[in-house]
């Protein structure tokens, strides 16, 4: 028995041997299989980043200064293979590919322009020009990474993640745009415009693009037909090779023939340490260069919160902007002295990274290859066949185009749809930043029109409906509730400025208007949500309290903040004959309109022992002798501000007022009081902790001299014993209090809805 125990034991053993080694294997194939997918992905990405490097390397330095193109496309790939490694690994939202973006790029073309031009307008020869204009991309791209580093290292990305869709949109359909003219510019040669695409085509370009248009309906057919992630990049494998057979057995290959991308030539390196000693950049030059240096770091900061945000909505994801922009910061800053030329996030080389099953190292084997390509002087490009790029590139422009307006059209967002078509054709037309920030311009004003339609009165009700914290006799009560029509309230809520103060004067003039019959004596604005106002803002209230003025309405403001009444003082508001009342808080403005009214109606609350008598006898019934409710009541008088009972005490009294008033405050959590009632003569306190028979739920006190009639619980005990019929109507004129106070709750909540 003992021997097949063991036995059993060693195979188990050897069964756990054998699943780890199988989980081992399985393990190691899983990251074989990414290693294989990220490695195709890069180097397909890397390819289309290579030849814009080596396009924009041609433009930085045309002319006399073209013996400087081998030093900025090695400068460049240095520069996007050092930002991709650290990018591609520190960011979220991978898979991501980085290299020089268009609109850092295009800036940096007018500073290679305006040094190079004052370099050899000095004397300086061509190659000293192109040092020195290189001395140029790296002091902006030194200013770039501190820039963005800096305000990610301060938290302050959140002041920039204004992109509104549709400028998001706008930028997407635009960078579709601008690859379906690169693919027609690759394929064919042509630049994408009427004249030139209506020009003879000759035999070559004819197949070349539609070699480019293939690919594409290919591409397009496995995205939609193929779901496993090894279709797409199996398949650009088998089209490179049989692109490259088909171009051999033609006899094709050959570089006179054009079906290759030109070779990129011999890269020059170059060390910013040492091109400082001899470059005949001088301190005068570049002190006129830097505000061309900070606006290169401003259009990068727009690129790449636009370039995040397009991403964002592209994989429907979020991203850490703060952390973005740190990340890239500090790609800056390690490229800059190792010569290398900022790089930044490529929104369409990323999305072909996903498209191609790369994963998260995806981006950063496309770094690498393109640091190997600019240290070895790798010939990359001329490997791969044109209508393969160029229909690779085609598939990218479609995708960004469809994913643009696909999304708003599927919404219904006609507008939002038509405001990026708009922002496309600007940034087409005028570049990346033009229409950014003319997109920008747009966006605020539709949201200026919108919210100043919206207004800034939320809710708006009368003292009918809404009452303060003070509880009163039922004759102020009644009357309050038959003429608060008089007392109007507004929440207002937001930023008033020019566009939103003017919907609050017209909303209190057409309800003025509209109650003529019964008058308008109050009008309340409550400030407590509006968070600021600007000076604009005073012709409307102006207007409002002059219109008060005219009619005989006190206007009063109430729970203004300091920056408001601030505004408000300044345009001296408050001074004038048309003065106006402010108080702290909404109820401390409601309970002194709620005094006014009562002031004028005439109605006196006796406050006597004779007076009290008759309210208790009311609210009891004829039926009942009052003078037996009075023998089981204990009278208290209160010679001046004094606690009653405190917040968790135990609750064994019923309290009528039988004069002065009453406060009501509840402890916070966070230490103080907030007061929540004010009770006034003729009126009940504690009721609701005596029947409950819980703790007390908030302090009492009164603020002057005060006459209680205190019901104690032995005294209900007594009196449900021997006077039953007088204890059953003292419950009945409890029940119908809080019954009272319940209606007046639901009118209130019922208007604030």
């Amino acid at each position: 028995m003992l021997k097949l125990t063991e036995d059993s034991r060693l195979n188990v053993a050897s069964g756990d041997g054998s699943s780890a080694a199988t989980g081992a294997l399985s393990g190691l194939g899983a990251i074989g299989r990414n290693a294989a997918h990220d490695s195709v992905a890069g180097l397909i990405a890397s390819i289309i980043l290579i030849a814009n490097i080596v396009s924009f390397g041609a433009l930085m330095f045309p002319g006399q200064l073209n013996v400087g193109i081998p030093v900025a496309i090695w400068a460049m790939l240095i520069g996007s293979a050092i930002g991709g490694i650290w990018i591609g690994h520190a960011t979220y939202m991978t898979p991501r590919a980085t290299a020089i973006d268009s609109p850092t790029g295009t800036v940096l073309i007018l500073l290679s322009a305006m040094a190079g031009g004052r370099i050899m307008a000095a004397g300086g020869s061509p190659q000293a020009a192109v040092h020195g204009v290189m001395l140029v991309f790296t002091a902006a791209t030194f200013t770039c990474g501190a820039v963005l580093y800096g305000l990610g290292a301060f938290r302050l990305g959140s002041y920039f993640r204004f992109v509104p869709s549709s400028v998001v949109g706008g930028f997407l359909v635009a960078t579709g745009c601008f690859l379906v003219s690169g693919g027609i510019r690759i394929t064919a040669g042509k630049t994408f415009t009427f004249d030139a695409l209506l020009a003879p085509w000759t035999t070559a370009e004819i197949i070349k693009f539609a070699g480019a248009a293939g690919t594409l309906a290919i591409l397009l057919a496995v995205r939609r037909w193929l779901k496993s992630a090894l279709a797409m990049p199996a398949t650009l494998i088998v089209l490179w090779l049989g692109s490259i057979a088909l171009l051999r057995l033609l006899d094709l290959s050959g570089a006179e023939h054009g079906w290759y991308f030109q070779s990129i030539g011999t890269l020059t390196w170059w060390s910013p340490l040492a091109a400082l000693h001899t470059s005949p950049l001088t301190w005068p030059m570049l002190i006129r260069l830097i505000p061309e240096i900070f606006v290169t770091a401003v259009v990068a900061l727009i690129s790449l919160i636009t370039k995040v945000s397009s991403l964002e909505a592209a994989r429907q994801g979020s991203s850490d902007l703060d952390r973005e922009l740190r990340v890239h910061g500090i790609a800056s800053l390690v490229a800059a002295p190792l010569g290398g030329i900022a790089g930044s996030l490529q929104v369409g080389t990323s999305r072909l990274l996903e498209h191609v099953g790369g994963k998260r190292m995806s981006g950063v084997a496309c770094a690498l290859i393109m640091g190997v390509v600019g240290i070895a002087n790798f010939d990359l490009p001329a490997l791969v066949p044109i209508p393969l790029v160029g229909g690779l590139v085609f598939y990218l422009g479609y995708s960004f185009i469809a994913d643009a307006l696909g999304r708003p059209y599927r919404q219904r967002a006609w507008i939002d749809m038509a405001l990026a078509i708009i922002i496309a054709i600007v940034c087409l037309q005028y570049g990346y930043l033009t229409g950014v920030l003319a997109g920008l311009i747009c966006a605020c004003m539709l949201f200026t029109a919108s919210y100043a339609r919206l207004g800034v009165v939320r809710r708006h009700a009368t003292r009918a409906l809404v009452s303060s914290h003070v509880v009163r006799s039922p004759e102020s009560a009644d009357y309050l509730r038959q003429h608060g029509d008089a007392i109007r309230l507004y929440w207002l809520s937001g930023y008033i400025f020019f566009g939103s103060s003017e919907g609050v004067f017209e909303k209190v003039r057409a309800d003025v208007e509209a109650s003529v019959s019964q008058g308008v004596s109050h009008v309340i604005l409550d400030f407590e949500l509006v968070s600021g106002a600007d000076n604009s803002a005073l012709l409307s209230l102006a207007k409002l309290r002059s219109l008060c003025g005219k009619r005989g309405i006190t206007l009063v403001f109430c729970s203004l903040s300091a920056s408001s009444s601030a505004v408000l003082e300044r345009g001296g508001f408050f001074a004038g004959k048309n003065k106006v009342g402010v108080f702290t808080d909404l109820q401390t403005a409601l309970a002194w309109c709620e005094e006014q009214a009562l002031a004028k109606s005439g109605i006196v609350v006796d406050s006597s022992s004779t007076g009290f008598e008759s309210w208790l006898q009311e609210r009891l019934g004829s039926a009942v002798p009052l003078h037996g409710l009075i023998s089981y009541l204990e009278r208290k008088e209160i010679a001046g501000p004094e606690v009653i009972y405190r917040q968790g005490e135990h609750a064994d009294t019923i309290d009528l007022v039988a004069a002065g008033n009453l406060n009501v405050d509840v402890a916070l959590e966070k230490g103080g009081s907030k007061r929540v009632r004010r009770l006034a003569t003729h009126t009940v306190v504690g009721e609701m902790g005596f029947f409950r028979r819980a703790a007390r739920s908030a302090t009492v006190s009164s603020d002057g001299p005060a006459v209680l009639f205190t019901l104690t619980r032995d005294g209900m005990e007594r009196m449900r014993r021997e006077r039953p019929d007088l204890a059953s109507a003292f419950d009945d004129f409890i029940v119908r209090t809080l019954a009272d106070r319940l209606d007046a709750t639901n009118r209130e909540l019922a208007a604030l809805e």
